[in-house]
């Protein structure tokens, strides 16, 4: 690894500014003529890339210069104003900076707007930019930024209408923003403007041809600085025809130092496949800089390849250590290669570990909580024909002893990669000393194409026979799309349930499909699988606190979902909803949402948590957007003034992006005096492959200020980490992993400190 660069060489900010290279002559000689050559559509084959800067700048590698003339026909590209799309040169308004060493399209800009209250000649009307192109859809990149120490500007970019750059005031470590979409023309010009942005500068623009797959945008963000050495790069897509081929990952995807070489990591995408992650193996070097960079090896379940992609990030400082606390993980040489979704640890001191194709593991644990070589139960599997049942949820019947060992578990249809069959989710009861006695109490349960199924199940203390059940959504934002099959929310998708065991006779399953023929009707009195909470996304875990709270991680849909509209008149069967009918508001469905964030839900009856569900009557996405300021779990593209449904129960914490919350405990047993006594410990999956802990305050509210993460022993897992469960008697964790790309897992011990 080269020496590291000191920050102050890295930060504009810390920099004498070196000056506006022609700003002078720009302004005492006005508009310039234009020299700028003529650009041809985009063609499979080739891209259009445009810079925007003075003219005399020098030009990044394969891009042409705009310097800022007004459009003509002859040329095919060019400004226009804003408001009526007439001729505008604004190349009076151009700049650049030559301190800016990240990226050099982050050097120059031209004003879109110039709201600045100085005497400086410049072009003050709003401006736009066009590119004559043939009517079609094309995938468009923008960036808008400023170099210098200016951050007088909220920026914001729109392709064709679309929101692309969503209004954002810069940072001093966090400058720029660049946005990928695809965008359909049908009047022969490509558009580009700023509105609702003020002082707005644009950096540059590409243009393809709109069917391949590319990075819609990446967090860290391109040039960013003072990037947290300990985290993760993720990149979201575009995805115009299928998810991504877990399979060409590796080669494809890397990130690399100033010495070129790749740093050994971690790349993964999402169970629904429409992310990157990327997550070094172990900490990334301070004040460094990264590039990130995804090639056409990349492809699509389609096997269309992906359009390069790169981008590069300075590292700032160390974090913090995490706290007080330390463990550390002890790899478990008995755990043989699988694909591990659920442990559990039953009444006769035994940790079971369940996989994606149906097997249940069985492990003793030594005192040390060094495991022993498993026994494999195959019952689930021998119960259907011998075909493999992805097995989520598991847990003990709380009147399960050593003796008398009853396990329940959920139980779906696998996902290979194709598109899978509806209502084929199961909650089933195994018991014996073999858990060899298999008996399907709930059949007919929904799920998705892909990943979301029928999850966790967990038992209320103190609530005997009533077993809870967290079941997936259908699709990314509540309306059908072509992401997730184009299958619609069912009656039952997108929800916690409750199954009350002592009204289902063994051997009598009830079959719950509520539509496609299935008249299943979870409102009728008596029914005894009920809807206990509605719009929970896809939850992969929840536990009952000990403060008497339910708290369910969700994962956020990625970009390029679509949310529904409210009809009129509205369906009869919003009598059903707890609050007697449907009050508003009234939201008209988007499509090609921006992705949401995952959050902890403090899940309540009767409440709603932000995943619509047209079949329910339940249409606003989170939490709307009420107000036009910063709002909880607010959904941007909504208009303001958007107020959440009238049931909606608000958020407990806030995970951020592409964290993937999917295991969750509560300690409380860590011998002597624990210091994470009644705490959290939620697994994140995705960017931060990682365990956080949070604590809950006296109301059940949780304590921000002290969250823990970066703790010792509870980082860098590789493969990634999907669920946990903790040894009462000594404060042992296990960790069960799984590596998305080749389907093969592990299940690794942490010992506390």
């Amino acid at each position: 690894m080269s020496k590291a660069h000191p920050v102050a060489l890295l930060s504009p900010s810390r920099l004498p500014v070196l000056g506006l290279v022609l700003t002078g002559l720009l302004a005492a000689c006005g508009p310039q003529a234009s020299k700028d050559p003529p650009l041809p559509p985009p063609d499979p084959a080739t891209n259009a890339k445009i810079n925007f800067q003075p003219a005399g700048a020098a030009v990044p590698t394969g891009y042409t210069a705009d310097t800022g003339a007004a459009y003509s026909d002859a040329r095919g590209y060019g400004w226009v104003a804003q408001s009526d799309r007439a001729p505008l040169n604004v190349s009076v308004n151009a700049r650049v900076y030559e301190a800016q060493p990240v990226d050099p399209r982050l050097k120059s800009f031209i004003h879109m707007q110039y709201n600045a209250n100085t005497t400086t000649p410049a072009v003050r009307t709003p401006a736009a930019w066009e590119y004559a192109i043939p009517d079609g859809t094309y995938t468009v990149t923008v960036s808008t930024g400023d170099a210098s120490a200016n951050l007088d500007s909220t920026h914001a970019l729109n392709i064709e209408g679309q929101k692309a750059v969503l209004p954002y005031k810069p940072a001093d470590t966090n400058k720029f923003r660049s946005v990928t979409l695809r965008v359909p023309v049908s009047d022969g010009r490509l558009t580009i403007d700023a509105i609702g942005g003020t002082n707005t500068k644009i950096n540059y623009v590409t243009i393809a041809p709109g069917n391949r797959p590319s990075v819609r945008e990446t967090n860290p963000e391109n040039g960013q600085t003072m990037v947290d050495p300990r985290g993760a790069v993720t990149a979201d897509l575009n995805l115009p025809a299928s998810s991504v081929d877990s399979s060409t990952l590796t080669q494809a995807v890397s990130l690399a130092g100033p010495d070129g070489k790749p740093v050994p990591a971690i790349v993964n995408t999402s169970g629904g496949g429409d992310i990157v992650v990327l997550k070094p193996n172990a900490d990334l070097q301070p004040f460094t800089t990264y590039t990130f960079t995804i090639t056409s090896a990349l492809k699509d379940g389609a096997g269309n390849a992906f359009l390069p992609f790169s981008t590069s990030f300075v590292t700032g400082p160390m974090a913090g250590n995490g706290g007080p606390v330390a463990f550390e993980q002890v790899p478990q040489a008995n755990v043989p290669s699988g694909a591990y979704t659920s442990v559990q640890i039953g009444p006769d001191n035994m940790l079971y570990a369940a996989t994606l194709t149906g097997e249940i593991r069985r492990f003793a644990m030594g005192a040390d909580g060094t495991l022993g070589v498993p026994q494999t139960i195959t019952s689930v599997r021998t119960a259907n024909g011998g075909a493999p049942r992805t097995i989520i949820g598991l847990t003990f019947d709380p009147s399960s002893t050593a003796d008398n060992l009853v396990l329940w578990i959920s139980n779906n249809v696998i996902y290979t990669g194709q598109p899978v069959d509806d209502w084929t989710g199961k909650i089933t009861r195994l018991s014996g000393p073999n858990l060899e006695k298999v008996q399907d109490y709930v059949v007919g349960l929904p799920r998705s194409v892909r990943d979301h199924l029928t999850n966790s199940i967990s038992f209320k203390p103190g609530e005997p026979g009533a077993l809870y059940v967290l079941q997936g959504s259908n699709s990314s934002t509540g309306a059908p799309d072509s992401q997730w099959g184009m299958r619609p929310e069912r009656l039952l998708t997108g929800a916690l349930l409750r199954v009350d065991l002592n009204k289902i006779t063994a051997g009598s399953p009830v079959n719950v499909k509520t539509e496609d023929g299935g008249n299943y009707n979870p409102y009728a009195f008596g029914a005894p699988v009920t809807l206990y909470a509605t719009g929970i996304r896809n939850a992969y875990d929840m536990v009952w606190h000990t403060n008497g709270s339910l708290y369910v991680p969700a994962n956020g849909g990625a970009a390029g979902g679509n949310t529904p509209s409210v009809p009129s008149p509205l369906p009869a069967s919003c009598a059903n909803r707890p609050d007697g009918s449907y009050k508003g508001p009234v939201v008209n469905g988007k499509n090609g949402m921006l992705k949401q964030k995952d959050f902890l839900f403090n899940v309540k009856q009767n409440k709603y948590y932000g995943h619509p569900n047209p079949a329910r009557c339940e249409w606003v996405l989170n939490g709307g957007n009420p107000t036009a300021g910063v709002d909880p779990a607010e959904v941007i593209d909504y208009p303001a003034g958007t107020l959440p449904d009238p049931n909606w129960g608000g958020v407990a914490y806030d995970f951020g992006e592409n964290q993937s919350p999917n295991g969750v405990i509560e300690e409380y047993t860590l011998p002597g005096n624990s210091l994470l006594k009644n705490r959290l410990l939620v697994v994140r999956y995705s960017r931060g492959k990682d365990i956080i802990v949070l604590k809950p305050g006296p109301d059940g509210k949780i304590v921000a200020s002290e969250t823990l993460e970066n703790v010792p022993g509870l980082t860098n897992f590789n493969p990634s980490p999907l669920d946990l469960t903790q040894n009462r008697s000594n404060g042992h964790l296990y960790v069960a992993q799984l590596n998305e790309t080749n389907g093969q897992g592990t299940i690794t011990l942490v010992r506390p400190k």
